[in-house]
């Protein structure tokens, strides 16, 4: 999508300039006379298209502020409008929204899709798209897009492959069959009727469609999900595979995959509670304390998990759907029910398009709607989030380990209607490859608990960028109408990492054109960290009704223009930020009314020591200036802080000093805001006596030096370490890490906890700490840690050399020899699968793209039992002892002899 490829700062700020919003009394309305654009980018998104259908996306021009519908063309002939197409199931609960008149105040969606319907196959069509405003005008056409419909496809019903939808006979033998039989482009049906079924592995090229009336209902038996999924290559919590997955490690290798229909996906997770008074499904309570008595595949998992040695038995339950490393993906019209976990799923998944699904999970524990990570391209629309976890979101791994994977990129999310949920459009808290270039617009948000809704641990890394929060209606948001916040943790997660190198924050964020009618907690909410603080988050034309006063800590360099409150008191509450600029009808307090400002110092501003000794300093300050008052300063030596004093002390004894020692005081003032001055007056300062020659003194007894005892203190490449604090006359400074003899850090003196980094798997390292003194004295501890890192990951699938071949020797009627170059692997190549003519040489145990099994683990193979003069084309893959599979592989076609050739020699 050309938008959100090109997002940039530059793109967000000529955004905000180029639009306002569409609310009655706070609009500038344009004439009839002005000329309306014509919309942008029109494109038939990944699949979106079969034998008699063809849907179509498109993006509003930079000014849409006038235009209400978009009026489609085909062959130059108008078929339909946006706004008046029925096919989207999201539709009718937005028109719904706008009915009631207590919504008549928010911001307008306009749909900007439609589905050409009732089209021949094998057909190529035209279309273009033009904007209409209030009057009824029209613009110039859009870009043209011309597509062809597909063939009719080739049918595999699962019925004829002996499948009984009686909702009891297990059929997951014979829906795989289908699904193995199935032909490029062909479609396996399940029809009307409930199938119940295990896990099942889909494949390129293929349509799975859950016809009106049928269900696909996932087994209640653990037995029937393989173990062993790992959600990352690092990770540490093994689980359930999916109810439907599709499956690689040799990313891209699957391609075109389509699960489509107007029936149901039912994950048969939990114990369902009847509906709620609109007819949305509700799940018994369901948590980790209830799994047990409220479960029924999530009980049997748990339990299972738990006999197979599971620290954390509750995180193993798996989701309805999960696709990893599938190029181009169509998800579209089925209901989704009652997951074990997760509800749908995309991992290194490129090109994927949800159109028109119900995700109806609530109040289910975990159920995400829908999730993304590590891919590119990512088109949200027409949906309804009805959810028991976030609705929409976005991962991207965790911590250092994260760091050198893809970004989760380019997502556009629009035309949806978002009704329960803990978050509607949601990034993180995996962050740790960053998460970015998300366009979200024109949705309806009801109920949510939050409408967007940025989480990290500081730990994970990463973050998210280059968001645009635009042209949404929200209402009865239960908890915060926006946070950003690097206070998120999961006690149930499971995974174990090393943490970044760089914390995670949220930036350049632009909201813009939302009306938030009601909060039940904060209305903007805002928690960084003290050395990372969020920033670039900008607000525009935000209205906020009946919602909570704000709570905004640790951002910086962010704008609120034209953000009003009705029947709020005191909106905003502001702390630790700097560089905050509110403009416009923008409602600010005396807290903030200098939010872009700091105190300032006057020219003639000094530090004095009016007394010293050997451990003390009294210092003393002329006061700095500001608008709102000096709330506190700060005094440091050199760039360590050594106390914080309110704003309305000027003189302060530091004590706890060494004697004959230099200081560099400096002092530094901050407002209510948290706006910090740097350039506030310094002194430099001798403390009186004699210098301290005597070392610290290290403790003695048990447990001096351990590894930690959390979740997670020894990992691949690093190592948690706790210590008893050492004693000092005059106090420690720091405490050095050493690792095999050589210093790898420092932690402060008041610190007994590390976290050693950089480490090589399944090494041995010795560890020890050595505590230094103010005048540099340092005691090395007589107890050192001993520790071996864990083995390393498997990570990925083995890899074949560029030009790999295949060399066909000793020819016959009947046989050939095959013989390749082993492919590598970061760890050992386990086997090797042979195909003839795409059907694989397997033994009793079929081949699964999770298992081991193989052909043969050596890199030569005599096949048998070949027809003569007959041509067959064979093709080989690489697998490790993780059940990692190639997916792609050297290929060689080759003809047998026959016994014409036979008789000429």
């Amino acid at each position: 999508m050309g938008f959100i490829r090109n997002l940039s700062i530059l793109s967000i700020v000529l955004l905000m300039l180029n639009s306002l919003l569409n609310v009655s009394g706070f609009v500038i309305k344009a004439s009839a006379e002005t000329q309306i654009s014509a919309p942008q980018n029109l494109k038939v998104p990944a699949l979106a298209y079969d034998e008699n259908s063809i849907t179509l996306v498109w993006e509003k021009p930079e000014d849409y502020k006038n235009i209400v519908d978009y009026n489609v063309y085909m062959d130059g002939k108008k078929i339909g409008s946006a706004n008046h197409q029925a096919i989207s199931p999201a539709k009718s609960h937005i028109d719904k929204f706008y009915a009631d008149p207590n919504n008549s105040g928010h911001v307008k969606v306009v749909m900007h899709n439609f589905t050409a319907a009732d089209l021949t196959p094998k057909t190529n069509y035209q279309f273009t798209v033009r904007a209409v405003d209030r009057n009824g005008n029209e613009s110039t056409d859009s870009n043209t897009v011309s597509q062809s419909t597909t063939a009719v496809p080739k049918v595999f019903n699962v019925k004829e492959y002996g499948a009984v939808g009686d909702g009891k006979t297990l059929n997951t033998e014979a829906i795989q069959k289908a699904i193995d039989d199935c032909t490029p482009g062909g479609k396996v049906l399940i029809p009307e009727g409930i199938f119940k079924t295990g896990a099942i592995w889909l494949k390129s090229d293929m349509t799975l469609e859950v016809a009106e009336g049928a269900t696909l209902l996932g087994s209640e038996n653990a037995d029937d999900y393989p173990y062993h999924y790992l959600l990352y290559d690092y990770s540490t919590d093994e689980r359930f595979y999916s109810l439907i997955n599709a499956h690689t490690y040799d990313y891209g290798s699957l391609s075109n995959i389509r699960i489509v229909g107007k029936g149901t996906i039912d994950g048969n997770g939990w114990k369902q509670n009847g509906t709620d008074p609109d007819g949305f499904p509700l799940s018994q309570t369901s948590s980790s304390t209830t799994v047990y008595e409220n479960g029924i595949l999530a009980k049997v998992q748990v339990e299972r998990a738990e006999e197979l040695g599971s620290a954390k038995p509750y995180p193993t339950r798996s989701n309805l759907i999960t696709l990893r490393g599938v190029n181009n993906v169509y998800y579209s019209g089925f209901t989704a029910l009652n997951p074990s976990n997760h509800t749908l799923v995309n991992l290194n998944s490129n090109n994927v398009t949800v159109n028109g699904v119900k995700l109806l999970t609530y109040d289910v524990n975990n159920a995400d709607g829908i999730e993304f990570a590590h891919g590119d391209g990512l088109t949200v629309f027409n949906n309804v989030f009805d959810t028991g976890d976030d609705a929409m979101n976005f991962a991207a791994g965790l911590g250092a380990s994260s760091e050198h994977e893809d970004s989760t990129k380019n997502a556009w999310i629009f035309n949806n209607y978002f009704r329960e949920g803990h978050g509607a459009v949601v990034t993180g808290s995996h962050t740790g490859a960053w998460i970015e270039n998300i366009l979200a617009e024109d949705n309806v948000l009801y109920k949510t608990e939050v409408g967007l809704r940025c989480k990290t641990n500081p730990d994970n890394g990463g973050g998210a960028r280059n968001i645009v929060f635009r042209d949404n209606a929200m209402k009865n948001i239960a908890k915060e109408g926006f946070i950003f916040t690097s206070a998120y943790s999961d006690a149930n997660a499971a995974i174990e990492v090393e943490p970044a190198a760089v914390k995670g924050q949220f930036k350049d964020i632009v909201v813009k054109n939302i009306t938030v009618d009601g909060t039940g907690k904060e209305a903007i909410k805002v928690e960084g960290v003290s050395d990372q603080f969020h920033e670039n988050i900008h607000f525009e034309n935000v209205l906020f009704m009946n919602a909570k006063a704000t709570k905004i800590n640790y951002l910086k360099n962010s704008s609120f223009t034209n953000v009003k409150f009705n029947n709020t008191k005191n909106p905003w509450a502001i702390t630790n930020s700097t560089g905050l600029s509110f403009e416009g009808d923008t409602t600010v307090t005396p807290v903030s009314s200098d939010a872009s400002g700091a105190p300032v110092w006057s020219k003639d501003s000094k530090l004095e020591a009016v007394n010293a000794d050997d451990v003390s300093v009294t210092l003393k300050w002329a006061g700095a200036q500001d608008a709102t008052g000096v709330k506190s300063y700060n005094i440091y030596d050199g760039e360590t802080l050594l106390a914080t004093v309110n704003g309305s002390v000027q003189t302060f004894k530091l004590t706890g000093l060494s004697p004959a020692l230099t200081y560099n005081f400096k002092v530094e003032a901050a407002d209510a805001t948290g706006n910090w001055t740097k350039n506030g007056p310094s002194l430099q300062v001798k403390t009186t006596g004699s210098k301290d020659a005597i070392a610290p003194t290290a403790p003695i007894g048990d447990n001096i030096l351990t590894l930690s005892t959390v979740s997670g203190g020894l990992g691949t490449s690093w190592a948690k370490i706790n210590w008893l604090h050492a004693s000092d006359q005059y106090g420690i400074q720091q405490y050095e890490i050493y690792v095999n003899d050589q210093l790898i850090g420092t932690a402060d003196g008041n610190i007994n906890a590390y976290t050693v980094t950089g480490l090589k798997p399944d090494t041995s390292y010795v560890i020890k700490i050595k505590a230094v003194d103010a005048a540099g004295n340092g005691t090395m501890y007589d107890t050192a840690l001993q520790l071996t890192t864990k083995a390393v990951y498997d990570i990925g699938a083995p890899k074949w050399a560029a030009k790999s071949e295949i060399k066909a020797q000793a020819i016959t009627q009947t046989s050939v020899k095959l013989s390749w170059s082993a492919a590598s692997d970061d760890k050992a190549v386990n086997g090797y699968r042979i195909y003839q003519n795409g059907k694989p040489l397997e033994g009793k145990v079929k081949f699964t793209p999770i298992n081991t099994e193989n052909t043969v683990t050596g890199t030569s193979y005599r096949i048998e039992g070949l027809e003569p003069n007959t041509t067959y084309t064979f093709k080989i893959e690489a697998g490790d002892a993780a059940g990692k599979w190639t997916g792609t592989g050297p290929s060689l076609t080759i003809t047998t002899k026959g016994p014409q050739n036979d008789k000429k020699k």
